[in-house]
């Protein structure tokens, strides 16, 4: 038997399922929060929110913006199609005192469960850029906004360094794996002009978020990247306990002989695109 595991290719990411996002929930809310809250944190400066505003969070992970701004008085309706998602969400809700002023639930965000023109503004961080049909998933913003609200959308500016170095390795040792094939989602400003234009927003505007994380050893990377990377827990999950304990040394050793010793520096930039209703 080969060491290589071919998947056949399904019609949409699986990023666009719960599965990879059940698997990794519990070291994704220990470990990663830190890192998503900055570019939480410079969505709700763009969104400038009126004082006890109304939001909806659509792909909400575990909460990351929705309880900043809880935080900070707002009311949020947030969804995620992932179950474990949802459940980090609601412990962290309930620790800090704040599940009273959220809806939390599972749910679709190509088919949100609220009325037109409810929100003051929307948000969806990493989440709308996988949906199988983004434009609905924008429209579907738009649609539960307010007249004159924003809705604020991120994804990533594509990967260099380390990242893109472990998905291109892991790519190579394991043939058609359903991740990465050709462009990747809402990766150029464009894509969200012509995108938000489409679904209907007016006057959209591309900020770009910098943000740089350091791993201090190669070590500490592939171990958190074992725990927390979708599509890495994803492919280990797949092949099952027996392929990855053959496969996840080959790519650790070529991901390490490319990458040195450490320590990384993980450029992780992010794309935000604004449009008004």
């Amino acid at each position: 038997m080969s060491d290589e595991t071919n998947f056949a290719p399904p019609p949409a990411s699986p990023l666009a399922t719960a599965e990879p996002w059940d698997l990794v929930a519990q070291a994704y809310a220990a470990e990663l929060i830190p890192m998503f809250e900055v570019f939480a944190r410079a969505a709700l400066a763009a969104a400038a929110l009126p004082a006890g505003a109304r939001i909806v969070d659509v792909a909400a992970g575990p909460g990351t913006l929705s309880l900043l701004a809880a935080a900070a008085g707002a009311r949020v309706a947030a969804v995620d199609l992932s179950d474990e998602m949802i459940g980090q969400f609601r412990a962290r809700a309930t620790a800090a005192g704040l599940l009273d002023a959220c809806d939390v639930r599972v749910g679709d965000g190509q088919h949100l469960p609220f009325p037109d023109a409810t929100f003051d503004a929307a948000f969806s961080m990493f989440g709308l850029m996988f949906f199988p049909d983004r434009i609905a998933g924008f429209r579907e913003l738009r649609r539960v906004l307010r007249p004159g609200a924003p809705a604020l959308v991120s994804s990533w500016v594509p990967f260099v360094g380390p990242f893109g170095t472990l998905m291109q390795v892991t790519k190579e040792l394991i043939p058609g794996l359903p991740f990465g094939g050709g462009k990747p989602p809402l990766s150029e400003p464009d894509d969200f002009r012509r995108e938000m234009t489409t679904a209907g927003f007016s006057s959209v505007t591309v900020e770009t978020v910098a943000h740089d994380v350091t791993a201090p050893s190669f070590e500490q990377f592939w171990d958190s990247m074992e725990r927390t990377n979708a599509p890495l827990v994803l492919v280990r999950h797949r092949v099952g306990v027996d392929r990855w304990a053959v496969l996840a040394p080959r790519i650790r050793e070529r991901v390490r002989e490319a990458l040195g010793d450490g320590p990384l520096v993980i450029s992780r930039g992010a794309f935000l695109g604004i449009g008004r209703t």
